[in-house]
């Protein structure tokens, strides 16, 4: 490809970890392909992306750092490159197709037996509206000699095994965005049999235990397959039970392809449904004991889980067919291939796209137990992310482990020391991603969590501490630890808040102001950073109690200050520069007490920010202006979670400002929710 002569002042461009630099690369035109990056000098108005589109552009995604990714037929880049607003356009090149994590693998591998001769997994993620995939199938088929049969067939990708070294000759194809390295999920518990749960539980508020809430838990599987046939935990509380890894193996009974030998999903399930029982160590009970589960089988009949072909599978038949609104995922991926994190990819996508097309669907993922496997050649002192990439979704509530307050006894250790509450289980995965979004978004108490254990004789050989009970002394209850374990409790505090909602008469509460209400209650940790427990960790009655009133719903009015004390908001749909701004009345409280605020919204399914809006609060007597986001001085561009904390809390009226800095496609909308408290500071 031969280069042109770049502007004065052409940057860098970053696509998946690769990085080309225009003064050394910049193409003369676009003859051999139809995908460029137009690189813009600020956000651009609604009459330049129609002069854009009168020169044939057709806009696919926002990558940030003001590159946009388009679809061009013509080949002649000049009369985009002469737009006063155009800072820069260059070919989508080849080398963004194979992320650097992934690049980094090749480079690693080159040389050995393996690169010549092992397969890996792959899915070809195509562009957009790509409509001759059958030609682009059997080209791949060409290249690799991989049969058409052996590969697994979308309208968004294609999934095949392949050598390393003939990655180059399937990104050559233009109908290529980018490869990604198939996740094989894993289970988030490290089996470390230390530590015990101590149960959250609403104070003076037992009607508010879930009822008239469905869960959806995607996992291993549930004790012995059977509804009727369970743990006496779990009487009346499962609603159904759905095969996914081994729903095609006519080999097994029905209970046999949705029974749990792990004993990790029917732990999780306890942990958010479980009955209240009287055990050797205490009651032992779920958060959510109103509520009912509908359970995902992932495991396969070699005992690891299944690499889902479109992940929004699992949350379309529990939210159509049973009203799941509320979905607990204690799954994810490792490190991968390259032992490494992984950028945001197609399984986070489907989970974006998802909530977006359905805005009452709360999705909790775990963020991964990586932490000690990412950092341990460390040696500069400084924390490496570990983000899984599934958690690393942007319309996701994602959780962390904390600790917890007893001691337990383990089989042939003994008393085993607690770990402190307000600190960070050592594995959990700390963040940002590597998009630099701020997850996890919570943490919750994670560490040797109590819950019912599965009755398929091949759970009895998991080893950890162990409670019983004299009223069912044929069934065990016992400890996990990790992130998975704090995610069904975050799950089940999400469904009493959706009651709390719905008795109020909100009957289809907004996952966004769900998660705003559970973020902006969180706690922060002392003496943690925000890469290890987000905004902190969830704690109820704080959350609840921003729901004393029903929210400021969408177009409403709002004729007087709002109180500072607590309340919430469901903002009307803005357009690309629109704002709402609303006052708090004044605190009249002490200086110990400080005001927060947090926005959120679900943004487009893609990398980076497509939609951006931002919150800023502002003191109505001076001026001063405090934004949301990673620092309070400067707009955030790329976290669709932002907050404001101001402390001590002003005694004079806040003005609480949202701006649609910016709205991908012309003529859309993003709309958000708000929550707010005044509460001492952690």
């Amino acid at each position: 490809m031969s280069n042109a002569e770049p502007p004065a002042n052409a940057k860098p461009i970053e696509v998946n970890g690769q990085v080309v630099d225009p003064n050394e690369h910049y193409a003369r035109d676009a003859q051999n392909t139809d995908h460029i990056i137009v690189t813009v000098k600020d956000v651009l108005d609604n009459d330049q992306k129609a002069e854009l589109q009168k020169l044939q552009v057709e806009f696919l995604e926002d990558l940030g750092n003001s590159n946009i990714l388009c679809r061009y037929k013509p080949s002649n880049l000049k009369p985009l490159r002469d737009l006063s607003f155009v800072k820069q356009v260059d070919v989508y090149r080849n080398l963004y197709k194979i992320p650097a994590v992934l690049s980094a693998l090749i480079e690693e591998l080159k040389g050995t037996p393996e690169f010549d001769t092992e397969t890996y997994p792959i899915d070809v993620m195509v562009h957009q509206k790509i409509k001759d995939m059958d030609a682009l199938v059997n080209h791949i088929s060409n290249v690799t000699q991989v049969r058409r049969s052996q590969m697994k067939i979308s309208s968004e990708k294609i999934r095949l095994e392949v050598n390393l070294g003939e990655l180059n000759e399937i990104v050559a194809d233009d109908r290529v965005r980018i490869l990604e390295e198939v996740v094989t999920p894993v289970l988030f518990d490290d089996q470390a049999k230390r530590l015990v749960f101590a149960p959250l539980r609403i104070q003076g508020g037992s009607e508010f235990n879930g009822k008239g809430q469905t869960i959806a838990v995607v996992d291993s599987g549930f004790d012995l397959g059977s509804i009727e046939d369970c743990h006496p935990a779990f009487t009346g509380r499962l609603r159904k039970l759905i095969s996914v890894g081994r729903a095609l193996d006519q080999d097994k009974t029905a209970t046999q392809r949705v029974d749990d030998p792990k004993g990790h999903g029917t732990h999780v399930c306890g942990t958010i449904v479980g009955k209240e029982i009287e055990t050797s160590e205490g009651i032992v009970g779920g958060v959510a004991q109103d509520a009912k589960v509908i359970l995902s089988s992932l495991e396969k009949d070699d005992g690891d889980l299944i690499a889902v072909q479109c992940i929004k599978t699992l949350y379309e038949v529990p939210y159509k067919d049973y009203d799941a609104r509320v979905h607990s995922n204690s799954w994810g991926d490792d490190l991968g291939m390259g032992r490494k994190q992984r950028p945001y990819g197609k399984d986070a996508k489907g989970i974006d796209d998802f909530v977006r097309a359905h805005p009452d669907a709360l999705i909790c993922f775990s963020a991964g137990n990586a932490n000690l496997e990412m950092n341990a050649k460390e040696l500069s002192g400084t924390q490496k992310p570990s983000i899984g990439s599934q958690a690393a979704a942007k319309n996701c509530l994602t959780i962390g482990a904390s600790g917890s307050t007893r001691k337990v006894t383990v089989p042939g250790k003994g008393n085993i020391d607690k770990l402190d509450p307000d600190h960070i289980y050592p594995q959990s995965s700390r963040g940002p991603t590597v998009e630099k979004r701020i997850k996890p978004d919570v943490v919750a108490p994670g560490y040797n969590v109590f819950s019912a254990h599965s009755r398929h004789p091949k759970a009895m050989s998991f080893t950890a501490a162990e409670a019983t009970s004299e009223a069912y002394p044929k069934v065990l209850w016992k400890v996990r630890s990790g992130t998975s374990h704090a995610t069904p409790l975050v799950s089940g505090c999400a469904a009493i808040l959706r009651q709390v909602l719905q008795s109020k008469g909100l009957e289809r509460p907004p996952a966004a102001l769900l998660k705003a209400v559970i973020i902006n209650g969180a706690d922060k940790l002392p003496g943690v950073d925000i890469e290890a427990q987000g905004f902190g960790r969830i704690n109820l009655q704080s959350s609840v109690a921003m729901l004393q009133s029903l929210p400021v719903m969408p177009r409403q009015h709002i004729r007087s200050s709002l109180s500072s004390w607590g309340g919430s908001l469901i903002g009307a749909p803005l357009k690309e520069g629109d704002e709402l701004e609303f006052t708090l009345a004044p605190a009249q409280m002490s200086d110990e007490l400080g005001l927060k605020i947090t926005m959120v919204y679900n943004d487009i399914g893609a990398g980076a920010i497509q939609n951006n809006l931002n919150l800023a609060v502002i003191d109505s007597v001076t001026g001063v202006t405090k934004h949301g986001g990673i620092s309070e001085d400067i707009i955030d561009l790329q976290n669709n979670v932002e907050q404001v904390i101001w402390y001590p809390a002003p005694k004079v009226p806040t003005t609480v400002r949202v701006t649609a800095q910016k709205i991908f496609h012309t003529g859309d909308e993003q709309d958000f929710a708000l929550a707010w408290s005044v509460s001492a500071p952690s």
